[in-house]
């Protein structure tokens, strides 16, 4: 058993050890045999049996588990005994090893006096009383009759007694400064571990509010996606541009919303340690595959060529949604920057025991100062304008947080006028037993956008009729049913899991929230329609990757909010 932990342990709590105990003892031997050859044997061995059965029973007693487990009160004033009680046996030596007129040999005693003063100092540092009486107890009674001899005409023995009196006062002042500063450094630790349970305590607080709160951030987010359709068809039919043009402004306002919404959520979920990568072997081939896929349009569109140099069988210890969004950051900056007629190249490069994936675009570059800063929130390089459709300049830092998070990191080498190459390293892997990539879901990814306005799109054609629809959220509910309505669906609109169940015959599908009333579950409540017969749709505002695991886990397709009227539309008729 230990001294309780929330109290300061006294100085001697940790002193009685073995290896202290044999020290001391073979320090007090050598005293015995090196005053045995100018003394009669029987005196120093008096003395050393009387200190060495004084140190053990000492040791013995204070490592009783029952000891150590007493109050502190109680071991302070054990201990303050043992101390006193031993240092007189010690001060004894004034007569025990005490040779007249024997200067060398009283040098030596002096000496071994002075070193137990300096051990007395620096072990009780904390117990002033302790340390001064003890420090007398030692030295004074030998200083004293080292300054009466003296006077009998050895100026000498004089000059040793009053120094061993100075040492003891100096030795006492010395205690007293140190323990001013052990204290200080007490008083500071134990600051510095408050405010680092605080930092842990904020961070911690952050992280649930953001996971909370992030829900109920991206519900009206996903409301007003889901009222701009419809309101894009209106303004089509009644052939009105301002409409058009209004409702054109609000997308581009809704779509920065969204990014700015999703970014900033994404970086504080992961500096408060909220975002866990889910690592596993990933083929980088098939990844950068549908990389190349999606932004093969805004590559034409821009007049940028992009070439892959990925060799096929080579696996990465990654998280594949995270690794693709990385890239998918880095390419479409590269096509960004990079001017028409130029080639942006997409390589897979052996770097020892880990991959190294590299985006190059033949672009403006950049200095050597502003590539420090590129990582940093908020900050972009060339849009001194803050042209908000360059982006936020959160981009890249989202990018390596998440490459650290898969224990990789992303480097930059740029130079003005000669494009920037930015490397993504991950360490290797082996192949998986099944060898079967991991697809990525573009529905599961955060932040999805609304396709471009353009002319009222003619009614879809769906394989359902009617449309059970789960939502808490009055706002969010009323766009959907509207939306689904417009398509030309009956829709029912519940609230709770007890209804959705009571309403369960209705329909042939179901949209569910996985946030509902009364802490139910919106994946339990799918998993139960569907074993009566429904499809169902999941749709949440939450990003966490346990809740996309559980629902590619069960095969329940899931949108995150917020979730444009597209991808509503088109989730629906892949069901």
């Amino acid at each position: 058993m230990t001294p309780v932990r929330d109290e300061q342990p006294d100085p001697e709590d940790s002193a009685h050890t073995v290896a202290s105990l044999w020290a001391l003892r073979a320090c007090e031997l050598l005293c015995f045999f090196m005053f045995a050859t100018a003394l009669p044997w029987q005196q120093p061995a008096a003395w050393f049996a009387i200190i060495a059965s004084m140190g053990v029973l000492r040791w013995w007693h204070v490592n009783r588990p029952a000891f150590r487990a007493r109050p502190k009160a109680h071991r302070q004033r054990v201990y303050r005994i043992y101390m006193w009680v031993l240092m007189s046996f010690v001060g004894s030596s004034c007569y025990f090893l005490y040779v007249p007129d024997n200067v060398p040999i009283l040098a030596v005693l002096v000496s071994y006096l002075l070193g137990n003063a300096t051990l007395i100092a620096v072990r009780l540092t904390g117990d002033a009383v302790r340390t001064t009486i003890a420090l007398c107890l030692a030295v004074l009674p030998t200083s004293v009759r080292l300054i009466v001899d003296g006077l009998g005409g050895n100026s000498l023995l004089a000059l040793m007694g009053v120094g061993g009196f100075l040492m003891t006062i100096t030795m006492v002042f010395l205690s007293r400064a140190q323990e001013f500063g052990v204290m200080r450094q007490v008083e500071q630790r134990r600051r510095a571990e408050a405010a680092a349970d605080t930092v842990a305590a904020l961070g911690l607080a952050k992280s649930r509010f953001f996971a909370a709160v992030s829900h109920d951030l991206r519900q009206p987010v996903h409301a007003i996606g889901l009222y701009l359709t419809p309101l894009a068809n209106l303004a089509e039919r009644a052939q009105d541009a301002a409409a058009q043009r209004a409702i054109e402004g609000i997308t581009q306002s809704w779509r920065a919303l969204d990014d700015l919404l999703s970014q900033v959520l994404d970086l504080t979920r992961m500096d408060s340690g909220a975002v866990q990568a889910e690592l596993r072997s990933t083929e980088i081939a098939p990844l950068v595959d549908s990389l190349l896929r999606q932004h093969s349009a805004v590559a034409e569109a821009a007049g940028v060529r992009i070439v892959t140099l990925v060799r096929p069988d080579a696996f990465a210890m990654a998280d594949g949604l995270m690794l693709f969004r990385v890239l998918s950051n880095l390419l479409d900056n590269a096509i960004k920057f990079s001017p028409p007629g130029t080639t942006v190249l997409v390589a897979l490069r052996s770097g020892g025991k880990r991959w190294r994936l590299q985006v190059r675009d033949a672009g403006m570059g950049m200095a050597a100062d502003a590539q420090v800063r590129i990582f940093e929130e908020f900050v972009q390089i060339h849009n001194e304008a803050r042209d908000r459709r360059q982006g936020l300049g959160l981009g890249l830092a989202i990018a390596r947080r998440l490459a650290l998070l898969m224990n990789g990191d992303i480097a930059v080498r740029s130079a003005l006028g000669r494009g920037t190459s930015m490397t993504v390293s991950l360490p290797r892997a082996l192949p998986p037993p099944d060898a079967e990539p991991a697809p990525v879901q573009a529905s599961t990814v955060s932040g999805g956008l609304l396709p471009l306005l353009g002319p009222a799109s003619p009614r879809p054609v769906f394989n359902m009729e009617r449309v059970l629809l789960v939502e808490d959220d009055a706002l969010v509910a009323e766009a959907t049913r509207d939306q689904l309505a417009h398509w030309g669906l009956q829709v029912l609109h519940v609230e709770t899991a007890d209804a959705a169940m009571a309403q369960a015959a209705f329909g042939q599908v179901a949209i569910c929230d996985v946030r509902l009333p009364h802490a139910a579950s919106g994946l339990a409540l799918a998993l139960n329609l569907r074993e009566l017969g429904q499809k169902v749709l999941l749709i949440s505002g939450e990003t966490h990757a346990t809740l996309r695991e559980a629902a590619s886990r069960h095969g329940l397709p899931l949108l995150i909010k917020p979730v444009s009227g597209a991808q509503l539309l088109s989730a629906l008729q892949s069901l």
